[in-house]
């Protein structure tokens, strides 16, 4: 019996490892949100400490000028509140500039998101890609940005 559930255990590690090997392995075209992906933008920005708070939004962007988000943000003590819809974008130079984002948290806030066009990992303050409302410093806390295709 106890071989028996060590042969079990071992099939299903290696059913596993070969699923997982799978996914990794997959091309970064099935990967994609949609067929018409150009961007695909995830934003952390965060102020730390008793009234800060932060977001986290996932931003998906078509060839056409289209796209959608969905994410989160709060202030600290307030609870997270959804983020979710439609966005438009531009490109202004080597940056591209997102359109349509409310951030739920801060009182139905628009914000306009703006992210360099290279794919890449990107650091700054919290008011480095996006705007905020006057109350928020945009240079307090931090954010990280990864822009992939």
């Amino acid at each position: 019996m106890t071989m028996m559930m060590s042969r079990v255990r071992r099939l299903m590690v290696a059913g596993a490892l070969t699923v997982a090997a799978i996914g990794f392995g997959a091309s970064p075209a099935l990967a994609d949100y949609g067929p018409g992906a150009q961007y695909q933008v995830e934003l952390s920005a965060n102020v730390g400490g008793p009234h800060g708070g932060g977001l986290w939004l996932w931003i998906e962007l078509n060839r056409d000028g289209t796209g959608d988000y969905a994410g989160s943000d709060c202030g600290h003590g307030e609870g997270a509140a959804a983020d979710r819809g439609d966005v438009t974008w531009t490109m202004d130079g080597s940056n591209v500039v997102i359109s349509g984002v409310v951030l739920n948290g801060l009182g139905g806030f628009p914000t306009t998101i703006t992210v360099p066009a290279a794919y890449g990992h990107y650091r700054g303050t919290i008011g480095s890609f996006l705007t905020l409302p006057p109350f928020i410093p945009p240079s307090a806390g931090n954010s990280q940005l990864q822009v992939a295709p």
